[in-house]
């Protein structure tokens, strides 16, 4: 064969790679492979030229490098054409280097950690359908929850979730029959029975906030961070059996510290792909290698205690069940258990401390709400009577309070990742290719007025009395900050529990109010997504008098003011 069209060759096979290989499936997962073999390709190809056509070294690099180059440059080429101008996606609006890679969104919004901002500005921009990437869309449009989430869809997770295989939770497992099976496994955890349980457990951390705050005599406090240092001793105690001590120390625990560094770098949304090779890498991801190996000791100990505890704990179901499985089967189940341990601290603690920074925080700012908070109170315990969880659960109010809290600031603002089967799906009266990865931001939908009236204003009775008036019938699926459908939060009556009671309780007691000086403005625009809200924090502690220039809105047995 004559050397004049082994360039072609080289470079069609590159084309070819991308055209019968690359662009069918998904070929994200073990990047380090791809690697290894081109560069294995590489070494082969130099020791030949060595070998067979006793080039010297330098030759044969040269021509390794040479045809390399060339292949790279087809297969690259052939995705960069594919991807400007014959991909289905293109007709959905979007900036246009949105087309080319997930890179152009990573730059948009990996500074500031606030995808959910720049959701909310390109929807205002382009409409209720946003190009995001070569494979992914934003949707606003409320047909697209049924469509994407509802319990007939086709539609299954994306490949974001397999980031962390062999690890793979409940929330991870991308396969349905898997999904229902490992959750019929976690159903009695969060059965009635089992929060009635857990309550007592609750009210223990409750009361040891409501401490602290008694401890600060009115001096601004920093909520942010003492509702997530209560949230994950809570969490920490209903997944392991264990507090983390977060509250008696004041301080945030140092795997909680590796925790929150390594959801922030989730939020730089990088591809899947980089993502994975960053994992591979020696050492680039010490600090998520070293929370996941103390989830695993904390599941180690925990399952030393099985048996022992007075009350069953979430993961008592999930541990009995593992045990009573055969070797074989405990071996496979074991990277998942890990990965369960680690979805219960995340899951229950991270979106439970935003949701309260949130509600407090429209609380202190809306006039009135307490007092009509405090009034609706007083109608369900008497002054000084324990509340209890299932006196208050019904509250028009409170439960309109924490849900508009949830709507304005959803805890995964940007929504969840869902992939298009390989027909595609009709969501309005657009076609979405099979393969598209569809997200539906809840905080840029919260801020739609077709879907919501008035939405901007934080209006409590838009759950209740007033939600045919402010939430048209026929849009009440939009509001589903838990997700929804068979893949939506099995955590979500837990976490309702947990709000409403330190909700309470604190309300009892305190007057709430923004600091001196503050307006929350960093609160409502700092707070990153990292596909849970983490917010700014609300306040800088500084001294300030307990009765200075506060009002007295509604006189307590203990009147302290707590500020916020």
């Amino acid at each position: 064969m004559s050397s004049t069209y082994v360039p072609l060759i080289v470079v069609t096979a590159g084309v070819a790679s991308h055209l019968f290989y690359f662009k069918i499936g998904e070929h994200w997962l073990y990047p380090t492979r791809y690697i290894q073999a081109f560069l294995l390709g590489c070494v082969v190809t130099t020791i030949a030229q060595i070998h067979y056509y006793n080039s010297p070294l330098r030759d044969a690099i040269s021509f390794t490098a040479q045809y390399a180059s060339l292949y790279l440059a087809g297969l690259y080429s052939s995705l960069i054409i594919y991807r400007l101008f014959f991909n289905p996606l293109n007709k959905i609006p979007g900036p246009y280097w949105a087309r080319l890679s997930r890179f152009y969104l990573s730059f948009q919004v990996g500074g500031a950690k606030n995808l959910n901002q720049y959701l909310l500005a390109q929807h205002q921009k382009y409409g209720k359908f946003v190009r995001l990437d070569p494979h992914g869309i934003s949707v606003t449009h409320p047909d697209g929850v049924e469509i994407t989430m509802g319990p007939k869809t086709k539609c299954t997770k994306s490949e974001w979730y397999d980031t962390d295989l062999p690890r793979s939770s409940l929330h991870q497992t991308r396969s349905r029959a898997v999904h229902d099976r490992r959750r019929r496994i976690w159903s009695p955890a969060f059965s009635d029975k089992a929060l009635r349980g857990y309550e007592n457990r609750v009210q223990r951390y409750n009361a040891l906030l409501i401490q602290k705050l008694e401890e600060s005599h009115g001096q601004p406090m920093d909520m942010s961070k003492w509702f997530n240092l209560y949230s994950f001793d809570v969490m920490g105690d209903l997944a392991f059996g264990a507090s983390y001590g977060c509250l008696e120390s004041g301080e945030m625990h140092w795997a909680i510290k590796l925790l929150n560094d390594g959801m922030d770098m989730v939020g730089v949304q990088l591809p899947s792909w980089l993502f994975r090779l960053l994992l591979a890498i020696p050492g680039a991801a010490a600090d998520h290698f070293r929370f996941l190996n103390y989830c695993c000791e904390q599941l180690d100990n925990r399952m030393k205690m099985q048996g022992k505890l007075a009350d069953p704990d979430i993961s008592h179901t999930l541990i009995e069940h593992f045990n009573n499985s055969d070797p074989e089967s405990q071996k496979a189940q074991l990277p998942i258990l890990q990965g369960d341990s680690r979805l219960i601290i995340v899951a229950g603690s991270d979106t439970t401390a935003a949701t309260l920074v949130h509600l407090f925080y429209h609380i202190a700012t809306q006039e009135g709400l307490l007092d009509r908070l405090r009034k609706e109170l007083d109608s369900l315990v008497k002054p000084g009577e324990k509340i209890e969880h299932v006196k208050i659960q019904d509250a028009p109010i409170l439960n309109g309070s924490i849900n508009e809290a949830l709507r304005l600031n959803p805890p995964v603002p940007s929504g969840v990742f869902r992939e298009t089967p390989d027909e595609g799906v009709v969501i309005g009266d657009v076609h979405i290719p099979g393969k598209t990865v569809v997200q539906m931001p809840l905080y840029a939908m919260a801020r739609d007025p077709e879907l919501y009236p008035d939405p901007l204003a934080f209006i409590p009775e838009r759950h209740g009395s007033r939600s045919a008036e402010l939430m048209p019938y026929k849009n009440k699926e939009v509001f589903h900050p838990f997700s929804t459908g068979p893949m939506g939060c099995i955590g979500k009556n837990l976490a309702y529990m947990e709000v409403r009671l330190v909700t309470a309780n604190i309300i009892r007691d305190f007057n709430v109010r923004l600091a001196e000086g503050e307006t929350g403005e960093k609160l409502l625009k700092g707070t990153r997504d990292h596909v849970s809200s983490h917010p700014f924090q609300l306040v800088r502690p500084r001294q300030h008098s307990a009765n200075a220039d506060f009002p007295a809105v509604h006189p307590r047995p203990r009147p302290v003011a707590a500020v916020f």
